[in-house]
């Protein structure tokens, strides 16, 4: 064979196989035989062996590459991801169609439907066409690079066939057949223990440095969503629908079940349907729901986001699997507030792939109206990422040996008195080693160090070695050499990173401390606060500028309830808190500032606004969302600081105030003319 004649064979080789390769992955289908497809790749092989100026780096042939060492890279996602909220009722389907309607003013929303894969979810970049990069979701906004294991998803085209630079999102699984013929077959393809589900042997899988391990186990790629830096606007990709065709034509795989409804109640019925588990026994592929999405993309856009989820979509997971136990014991455990939670301890079972011991009986009240009794055989219900409960006893199940769970009127592990003027019974002594030591495994959660989870947290308490969150920095080698399990590489890797981790954001530091009602959303609302009102400062400033302000002043930040605002002050007030922040300044942590947007060009920048009435073209929350997204400011009430009050019909009040003020006030015509927004009334119908 020359090689004219073996470029061509090798070109239609290529071809060839990516057809059978996307017939059999893809769509689940086959047009050769599985024989026949490794027989064209042994061909294809030995081609470009015999003809290496014929190589390319896209061949079907070239998925795996060398085995990485160490850990994986990091990598920064180029736009942030979000989950999606929950859904697990009708009812609740419906309150999400009436906060969208409501968000976006209209009377109608179109809705698209697809099925839920069960996988991992992993960020595709694609360069000119080549895919250079997969990221995992990470956090959010700092993911894995999984570019190795990724590449030998043989469904999932490494070239396309347009040169475009575009990001795109997806999930990656294992087929279930290939689950259990992983499971049952024993061979080098079997997993590690612990792997009980598809999804958990696919985030196994796509991490393992040796990409040869991710051929072995057939990964497979599902995309959804394509990311507005991939220029959407020049695609003509305006809604879900078209988004998967424009996939298609780059032979993208996608999940075909998929649906578009004029209204939510169709949507009910879909959602309904797919719940059935004899109605979806014949879906090859691991799935636990159904995702419904705003269907038009520019309705998305004017939703947005909260500071974890998708504002325009949720997730209507599937019926949890419920099954029966025996309950041993109950243990009663105290969190890092305080709060005292009732735990079932069971005689494991296994639920929706996982074993499970241990379930939640929530509260005193949950607990007494569920009359459960140490012994019982009890349902137990587990949903998702939900942790598991304890739903009812079977009464008709008992023996008369089962016993009365007494709830503590003290704290089970510093013997305090509980405080139950609450529906949760909470230890309020701040020195609990309980909450001492849920707290530093919050903390720990914080810094997302490798190596510093709640083992080594234990190890290093029951080796007296640390006493507060600052104390970690003070370990040093010969301490962690103590620890079961550090060895040399171990101990040098969380040193390194604890270094590294000596500047924290002040959202890090208050969301990291454990404050009571205080989480990260919380947390940054008061470190934008601090940084507005006194500029960027070092940690130890921090309390002479908190000694300044009172309970008054964190009532008025805006997005802070009255409850959160004096929570925190009372934190602040406490003489442990000034201890504690000593403590970060003796090890030299101190405050990372992260780069502020530059809103100087945007057209309110520096402008403070108060929104008032009912409006035709706009909800509240979108005036809120356009007016900060433009470099404004929400207030809350009218003062002399108000520079605009944008006033609907039935302004009432607040209008006569601003006009006694001297208050500029803006009609919503006045405000689209500002903004550049011409727009009627929205529908879609």
């Amino acid at each position: 064979m020359d090689k004219n004649e073996a470029q061509k064979r090798i070109e239609k080789l290529r071809e060839k196989l990516w057809e059978a390769i996307k017939a059999y992955f893809n769509e689940n289908r086959e047009i050769v035989p599985e024989s026949v497809r490794d027989q064209m790749k042994k061909e294809l092989i030995e081609l470009e062996t015999q003809f290496p100026e014929f190589m390319d780096a896209n061949s079907p042939t070239q998925r795996v590459g060398a085995p990485l060492s160490g850990k994986l890279p990091k990598i920064t996602h180029k736009s942030s991801k979000y989950s999606l909220g929950d859904v697990f009722d009708a009812e609740e389907l419906r309150e999400f169609d009436e906060r969208v309607k409501r968000f976006l003013k209209v009377e109608k929303v179109e809705y698209s439907c697809e099925v839920k894969i069960d996988g991992i979810n992993v960020t595709l970049w694609y360069e000119k066409g080549v895919l250079v990069k997969a990221v995992t979701r990470g956090d959010g906004k700092i993911g894995e690079d999984i570019t190795h294991s990724i590449r030998t998803c043989e469904n999932l085209p490494t070239q396309l066939s347009e040169p475009l630079t575009m990001e795109v999102s997806g999930e990656c699984f294992i087929a279930q057949k290939d689950f259990e013929d992983i499971v049952q077959n024993p061979g080098s393809k079997v997993p590690e223990p612990g792997f009980k589900n598809p999804r958990n042997l696919a985030a196994g899988t796509v991490r393992q440095l040796d990409p040869k391990v991710a051929e072995s186990r057939h990964l497979r790629m599902f995309l959804y969503e394509l990311s507005s830096n991939s220029a959407e606007f020049e695609l003509e990709v305006t809604n879900q629908k078209s988004m998967f065709e424009f996939f298609d034509k780059l032979n993208l795989p996608h999940e075909k079940e998929f649906e578009v409804f004029s209204n939510i109640e169709k949507v009910i019925k879909f959602c309904e349907q797919w719940s059935d588990p004899e109605y979806r026994k014949d879906v090859w592929y691991p799935i636990d729901g159904i995702v419904v999405k705003v269907h038009d993309f520019g309705l998305r856009r004017r939703m947005g986001y909260t500071a974890k989820t998708a504002k325009y979509a949720v997730a209507w997971k599937f019926p949890a699997e419920e099954k029966y136990t025996k309950l041993l014991d109950v243990h009663f455990q105290v969190g890092r507030t305080g709060a005292v939670t009732p735990v079932g301890i069971l005689e494991p079972v296994d639920i929706s792939g996982s074993t499970i011991s241990r379930a939640t009986l929530h509260n005193e009240g949950e607990m007494k109206r569920k009359k459960v009794m140490i012994g019982d055989t009890v349902i137990v219900r587990k949903a998702g990422e939900i942790i598991p409960e304890i739903l009812a006893p079977i009464n008709d199940l008992r023996n008369g040996s089962e016993t009365k769970i007494a709830f503590p009127s003290n704290c089970p592990e510093c013997g305090i008195k509980l405080d139950r003027d609450e529906i949760i019974a909470r230890c309020e002594n701040g020195k609990c080693p309980a909450r001492h030591r849920e707290s530093l495994y919050h903390f720990a959660k914080i810094l997302k160090i490798d190596g510093l989870g709640e083992k080594t947290i234990d190890a290093l308490l029951e080796l007296d070695l640390i006493t507060t969150p600052a104390s970690l920095w003070k370990l040093d080698q010969y301490d962690l050499a103590m620890v079961p399990g550090f060895k040399h590489r171990k101990v040098f890797n969380l040193l390194d990173s604890l270094i590294a981790r000596k500047y924290l954001t002040l959202t890090e530091i208050f969301s990291g401390l454990g404050i009571r009602h205080v989480g990260a959303e919380n947390a940054k609302l008061f470190a934008d606060f601090f940084r507005g009102k006194f500029g960027e400062f070092k940690l130890k400033k921090l309390m002479s500028h908190a000694a300044t302000l009172k309970a008054d002043d964190f009532l008025h930040v805006d997005g802070i309830g009255e409850k959160v605002a004096l929570s925190f002050f009372d934190f602040l007030q406490e003489d442990r808190t000034a201890h504690l922040f000593d403590t970060f300044v003796d090890v030299d942590v101190d405050i990372l500032w992260e780069e502020v947007k530059d809103l100087s060009s945007l057209p309110f920048s520096g402008q403070k606004f108060l929104i008032t009435g009912s409006f035709e073209a706009f909800s509240r929350d979108e005036l809120k969302k356009i007016i900060t997204d433009n470099g404004g400011k929400i207030l809350s009430s009218v003062s002399s600081n108000v520079d605009v009050l944008v006033a609907g019909e039935k302004a009432g009040s607040k209008l006569t105030k601003a006009d006694e003020l001297g208050v500029t006030v803006w009609n919503e015509d006045t405000f689209c003319g500002k903004v550049g927004i011409v727009r009627e009334k929205q529908s879609l119908f």
